[in-house]
C-alpha cells in the first residue's frame, strides 16, 4: 500500500471586509471571527476542504478604507489544516448505502462510490437483505455502518462536496 497524507498545513489567503461598527480596540477579534466564518468548513479549490485555522500570519497589515464605502478591506494570509484526497491513495470508508449496483461511502466530506465491477468476484449482492456477501465467509457482508478500506480510483471536485469513484479489488482493500 501507497501512503498518501490527507491532511495538508497549508498557507492561504482571504479578503475580508470589516464594517465600521467593527472599527474599535476590539476589531482583532472581529476581524478573526469573519475569517473563520468564511473559510472554516467550505472547499477551497485545489487545496482541499479547510477543517481549522490554526495562525493568522500577517494580522498586523494594515486594511485599506474601500472608497465609496465605509468599510475596511484586510487580506489576510493564514496557515490552516486542509484535508484533500489524491487519486490513487487508500482510505477507510463508512458505508451509507448498499444498492444492486454497488455502495456508497463517506470519509468526511468525501462520498465515494464502489461499483460491483470493482468490488471482489467472491462478494454477491444479497436484494432480500441489500449487502454485498462473501459466497466463501457468509458472515462478512458489506452494509450500511460497515468500515471499508478502498483505493480512489477517480476524483470529482466541486465548491459544495468532493466525489470519488473508488475500488477493493486489490489486496489489503475490503472490510475492516
Amino acid at each position: 500500500l501507497r501512503y498518501n497524507p490527507m491532511f495538508f498545513l497549508t498557507t492561504l489567503q482571504q479578503n475580508i471586509y470589516l464594517s465600521p461598527k467593527n472599527f474599535n480596540k476590539d476589531f482583532k477579534s472581529s476581524l478573526l471571527s469573519s475569517l473563520l466564518n468564511t473559510v472554516e468548513g467550505k472547499n477551497s479549490g485545489p487545496f482541499g476542504l479547510i477543517i481549522l485555522v490554526v495562525e493568522i500570519c500577517n494580522f498586523l497589515d494594515k486594511g485599506k478604507i474601500l472608497p465609496g464605502s465605509s468599510s475596511a478591506l484586510y487580506n489576510l494570509i493564514y496557515r490552516a489544516i486542509t484535508f484533500r484526497v489524491l487519486k490513487g491513495e487508500v482510505i477507510d470508508t463508512v458505508v451509507i448505502n448498499v444498492t444492486k449496483s454497488g455502495f456508497f461511502s463517506e470519509a468526511g466530506i468525501l462520498q465515494v462510490f464502489v461499483s460491483k465491477q470493482f468490488i471482489p468476484n467472491n462478494f454477491h449482492y444479497e436484494e432480500n437483505i441489500n449487502v454485498f456477501q462473501n459466497e466463501f465467509y457468509p458472515g462478512k457482508i458489506i452494509s450500511k455502518d460497515r468500515v471499508v478500506r478502498i483505493r480512489i480510483l477517480s476524483l470529482r471536485e466541486d465548491s459544495v462536496c468532493s466525489q470519488a469513484i473508488g475500488g477493493m479489488k486489490e489486496k489489503y482493500l475490503g472490510l475492516i
